[in-house]
């Protein structure tokens, strides 16, 4: 019965659109005769070449490039080496109709991200075809999967493009294209390195390979390789950066640190309090792992002292992650009798994020969230390797005096503290092992066998695409067992208040969980496509084309099960997992083993059809509307677009379009098996409220608890529920308008204005909206019979509207030949208009050009919702600027990278900052290519070492890192040979 269902659902589908299409045709027809005298445009001059039909992006009929009613921007590969873009992540950041996602807390690699809507609303592709998403969300591609040593453009569509590609291409699709008929052999090598001392070095190595000439040879074949790496940056290596004089300025740091944990241990005789006192604190707690502080109510009038040591974060924070990336791809082309031709290509790409998470200490998924040590250990204070503690006050070996400082601050009589052969408990990171780092192991692959050629006067281009990709989560360097660790101390092994001797350090290292695997996800693209078109009837401009396309795709994921071999287990065998499948706890401090066994699928089927119509020489209409079939949703969404092409004279062309879109969840979102759980140290919002209740330890605990229950405590929240089939896709509506125009030769301007609005948009309720709008999310707080959190719901939801309107403005000119040199410049900028959304159903519409805050509603609701990391930003202006150069064999580019300013909404407590001002990065590169078969590259990037604009938002360390990063300016050099 259901498999009846679906087939008359899929001839409903045929019809609906088949019907729509034809009748398109027929009015295309009855306007012929009112414009056949129409008079043609001058033909080009019989010595141009003519010009070569291609199948563009965002079309299914084969055309000129730039002949069609839609704007398509086209980079090449060569243009991006000659800004000096070392990796695709550089073209990401500069373009500006894609807008950053700021500093990102996961690590599935640089995204697209156009028109600021988030990447899940920007299609990637791959020489037309989807590839396999990232596995953990399933909503997008990372731009590392993409081959560089074979690439030769890269195509983008702004705007929906629903109505050809289907979902996700809400904000537009970006298309990468690969060589075709490569033949040769070429390497290339390249190095970049900062000026200033410390990471960020980026080296890579390339190289492709092709025969044969499908022209003469009737066939080619070629491969692709190419491999980066680069080093992680800290905070430590850029001191200057992060000057406490400078930060406190900001409204950072202006009270002492608290003691945190740290290598050089706190320690107390409870679980529950257990930083009184620090034996390393007069000798300055062993710089750069730790330094003294005397607590952060230190500064409070009258001042309560607190002295210990706290984690020196320039030494444990990265500010940029380490990576390495190594891509194969290849085609093999075949030309057959009778005009057709068959394609075959594969791709392999596997990219690493090194994703550094600090000092890692035991949390509550561990045994205790302390460790402890024994009076019998041989690094017990007092014992004689560790010096005991001087104190003041009532010392019975039953209490916790005061620890002393000296006499003006903690006066009175000063004596050891009796230990009493108490436990004692502290937090504790190991210092040798240095900061920790998880490798998120990221690959994805692809085949895809293609077909093109003409039957009975119809073109065809058929395809069969498998994609597959993993995510494999691995425990790196830093990671340790709580068992072993504690063990260490009972052996007396482990030094929790110094560095180790060597039989400490050997047992740290065995106490690792190196190379463990606590997370992996598995995501399939399987699809099989046919396309054919063919011209129906001529019409004054020429030939009127029809394109019938139909896809069939199942897309499918496997989550991976949580590892078990950490898992810790109850006293009845079983291992402490709850019902919905969460660890509950692990012997692996710093990361939880998270997954639920499961296999999840959907199946789509869709229909297109375009038709282009020259209705005279000078006008062009295209129409296009696509149909999808979603069986998991049970739902089939139809979006159309029409799009107008006007060249009332040669330099002149008006185009416009409107179109509809949408964005169905995804299948995690949908078929989620497990919760994705994630913690966050905050003040309970009720039990501990506080004026700023986004910043943890700034509450006050109500009566009836303790300051360590409701405040300052890690608490877990989901971001992510099972069974969400109650979500429905998000639907779009947009339109644009604009001109290209060549005012005189060798000049050209083109301006779009572009608008869009999204109804039920997907996000997740923020964790900081909870915090800060407690009485409202009441039911997303689930408590414990005590009261206090057990934890809290974050998850997806169809929420408000967002409207976003702007203009895309590019320029080029070429200046006249000189006998100094060739000269051309190439502006390309996007202006934003508006961008407001609500952050809920009916809710008000909040504001979101040219400002940054740390409003919760800003990160669910806005166009980050449903990622992890912070809310995006999006300047009024962004522009990149290149300026060319030649002359003989020497070749310069000079480009700017810019963003306009923005106004700080929720500046930090402390600073009056609220202006942050605009970003300007220019890149100089130089080609030299008098060597035979050789390209010489000498570059600087960030010339004018321009330094992330500074900020007193909240939720930034200082500077807006996701405008820029911290490396300064940049030395680039790269050699390649072409045999």
């Amino acid at each position: 019965m259901q498999a009846r269902k679906v087939r008359v659902q899929r001839v409903s589908l045929a019809a609906a659109v088949a019907s729509a299409v034809l009748q398109m045709a027929v009015e295309a027809h009855a306007q012929t005769a009112a414009t056949s005298a129409a008079p043609t445009v001058d033909s080009a001059p019989a010595t141009e070449p003519e010009p070569v039909s291609i199948v563009v992006t965002g079309s299914l009929i084969r055309r000129v490039a730039d002949e069609g009613a839609t704007p398509l921007s086209i980079t090449k590969s060569s243009e991006l080496e000659a800004r000096g873009n070392t990796e695709l992540k550089d073209f990401v950041l500069e373009q500006p109709q894609s807008l950053s996602l700021g500093t990102n807390s996961g690590a599935a690699g640089p995204v697209t991200n156009l028109r600021g809507l988030g990447p899940m609303r920007t299609l990637t592709l791959l020489n037309g075809r989807r590839l396999a998403n990232e596995p953990l969300q399933d909503q997008y591609v990372s731009v590392n999967v993409i081959p560089r040593m074979a690439l030769d453009r890269v195509e983008t569509l702004n705007g929906g493009a629903a109505s050809i590609y289907g979902a996700d291409a809400i904000g537009g699709v970006q298309n990468y294209l690969t060589k075709r008929n490569y033949r040769g052999f070429s390497a290339k090598a390249e190095y970049a390195t900062p000026e200033l001392s410390g990471g960020g070095q980026t080296k890579s190595f390339g190289l492709i390979a092709g025969w044969g000439d499908v022209k003469s040879d009737g066939w080619n074949f070629y491969l692709a390789a190419d491999h980066q790496e680069k080093t992680a940056l800290f905070q430590g290596d850029r001191p200057d950066q992060h000057d406490p004089a400078v930060l406190r300025g900001l409204g950072l740091g202006l009270a002492p640190d608290a003691r945190n944990a740290s290598p050089i241990a706190n320690f107390g005789f409870s679980r529950s309090s257990n930083t009184s006192y620090n034996p390393a604190y007069a000798s300055g707690c062993l710089d750069p792992y730790a330094l003294p502080t005397l607590g952060n109510a230190s500064a409070n009038t009258p001042p309560t002292y607190a002295p210990g040591c706290y984690r020196n974060p320039l030494y444990w924070t990265a500010v940029t992650d380490g990576s390495k990336i190594t891509t194969i791809a290849g085609r093999a082309s075949l030309n057959l009798s009778g005009g057709h031709k068959l394609d075959l290509d594969i791709l392999h790409s596997e990219f690493t994020v090194q994703k550094y998470r600090g000092m890692q200490v035991p949390g509550t998924a561990n045994p205790f969230t302390t460790y402890s040590l024994s009076s019998s250990s041989r690094f017990y204070p007092g014992n004689g390797i560790t010096p005991a503690v001087q104190v003041v006050g009532s010392n019975t070996g039953a209490n916790t005096p005061t620890m002393y400082i000296d006499a003006t601050k903690t006066p009175g009589t000063v004596s050891t503290l009796n230990m009493n052969g108490r436990t004692i408990y502290f937090q504790w990171g190991p210092a040798e092992l240095g900061p920790a780092y998880r490798n998120d192991e990221q690959s994805n692959d692809r085949i895809v066998l293609s077909a093109e050629g003409t039957v009975l006067g119809w073109d065809y281009r058929a395809g069969i695409n498998y994609g597959r990709a993993e995510r494999d989560t691995r425990a790196g360097a830093g990671y340790v067992l709580y068992s072993k660790i504690q063990e260490g101390f009972d052996k007396g092994i482990l030094n929790p208040f110094g560095l180790q001797d060597a039989a400490g350090l050997a047992y740290l290292q065995s106490a690792q969980a190196l190379d463990y695997t606590y997370r992996l996800n598995k995501a399939y693209n399987e699809s099989v496509d046919l396309t054919v078109s063919r011209p129906l009837w001529q019409l004054a401009g020429g030939d009127l084309t029809l394109a019938v396309s139909a896809e069939f795709r199942k897309d499918s994921a496997r989550v991976g099960a949580a590892p078990l071999d950490y898992v810790l287990k109850k006293a009845d065998g079983t291992y402490n997992i709850d019902a919905s499948g969460v660890v509950v706890q692990t012997d692996l401090v710093g990361e939880t083993p998270v997954g639920v066994a499961k296999d999840l699928q959907r199946k789509i089927a869709s229909l297109m059809m375009e038709v282009d119509a020259p209705i005279t020489d000078k006008f062009l209409l295209n129409g296009a509307v696509r149909a999808d079939h979603y069986d998991d949703l049970k739902q089939t969404t139809v979006n159309p677009k029409l799009a107008a092409r006007y060249q009332p004279w040669q330099p002149l062309v008006l185009r416009s379009s409107v179109s509809t879109g949408f964005r169905a969840p995804s299948i995690m979102d949908i078929q989620n098996p497990t919760p994705e759980v994630r913690t966050q140290v905050m003040d309970d919002p009720v039990l501990c409220p506080s004026s700023q209740p986004t910043v943890a330890a700034t509450g006050t605990p109500k009566a009836g608890y303790t300051y360590d229950q409701v405040c300052n405590v890690t608490t877990t929240y989901w971001t992510k529920s099972p069974n969400n089939s109650f979500l429905k896709p998000e639907k779009s509506r947009g339109f644009s308008l604009g001109f290209a125009l060549e005012p005189m030769k060798d000049m050209t301007l083109t301006v779009d204005y572009w608008g869009l609005l999204i109804r039920d948009v997907l996000g997740a309720t923020s964790i900081a909206e909870i915090q800060q709008n407690p009485d409202k999310y009441a039911a997303f707080i689930i408590r414990n019979a005590d009261g206090t959190i057990n934890h809290i719901v974050a998850s997806q939801s169809n929420r408000g509207q967002t409207r976003i309107r702007g203009a895309d403005v590019s320029g080029s000119y070429r200046f006249p030949r000189a006998s100094f040199g060739n000269f051309d410049v190439k502006l390309d900028g996007t202006w934003y208009h508006k961008y407001e959304f609500q952050s809920e159903k009916d809710g008000p519409w909040l504001q979101n050009v040219g400002i940054i805050t740390n409003d919760g509603r800003y990160g669910s609701a806005g166009p980050n919702a449903g990622l992890a990391g912070m809310p995006q930003i999006n300047p009024r202006w962004k522009h990149t600027l290149a300026l060319n150069y030649s002359l003989g064999n020497w070749r310069a580019t000079l480009s700017q990278r810019y963003n306009s300013g923005l106004t700080d909404l929720t500046p930090r407590t402390g600073s009056t900052l609220t202006k942050v001002d605009s970003y300007s990065q220019y890149n100089l590169n130089m080609r030299y290519l008098g060597i035979k078969n050789t390209t010489i590259s000498l570059g600087v990037n960030n010339l004018t070492q321009e330094w992330p604009p500074l900020t007193a938002n909240s939720i930034y360390n200082g500077y807006i890192t996701s405008m820029a990063d911290m490396l300064g300016r940049v030395y680039r050099a790269s050699v390649e040979y072409k045999f």
